[in-house]
């Protein structure tokens, strides 16, 4: 029993020597770098597009133009942005600057094609077709949740404005979301 006791009371008594604080060594810090940013996964956010658009009509002719939208997405189901579209159509040029409102009909979450909405409300400045610009497109969605490609059909009314017959359209919009 004694000689437990000895063993013992040498034990307690080197514990705190062994529990000194080292300093011959540094533990690892945290990086000072920023953090990693899966954007292609956030739901909200900024977001852009490019499209192009053809469409044929007996009051426009025909009529490509180019569109370039940037704007905030509130999540998957509804986006809001603005945008310019050069327009060159059979009669001159025009400019349609508008407000796009777009988004998607179901969960993009577990599928890589969607169908989706957007509509376009603006005024496009020209000499023929000066005035109201709106334009509905209904499409589908190619790809993840952010870089997808855009194919859709589309329905233009532009030129409504004072002094001008409004101009109808019936065309088809591609293009890439970001």
């Amino acid at each position: 029993m004694r000689k437990l006791l000895i063993v013992l009371s040498v034990i307690l008594l080197s514990v705190p020597a062994l529990a000194q604080n080292h300093t011959g060594y540094r533990l690892p810090e945290e990086p000072k770098r920023a953090k990693y940013v899966d954007y292609p996964s956030l739901t909200k956010g900024f977001w852009f597009a490019a499209q192009a658009t053809a469409a044929s009509s007996t009051a426009l002719g025909r009529c490509i133009q180019a569109d370039f939208i940037a704007g905030f997405r509130a999540d998957e189901f509804f986006r809001v942005g603005l945008g310019v579209s050069p327009q060159s159509n059979t009669w001159g040029f025009s400019l349609p600057l508008y407000v796009d409102f777009r988004g998607n009909l179901i969960s993009q979450e577990s599928r890589m094609i969607v169908p989706y909405w957007s509509f376009d409300a603006g005024y496009a400045f020209g000499k023929t077709a000066n005035g109201i610009y709106l334009s509905p497109t209904l499409g589908a969605r190619f790809g993840g949740p952010r870089n997808d490609f855009l194919a859709g059909l589309t329905y233009i009314l532009q030129g409504a404005g004072k002094g001008f017959k409004p101009g109808h359209a019936i065309g088809l919009r591609i293009g890439f979301e970001f």
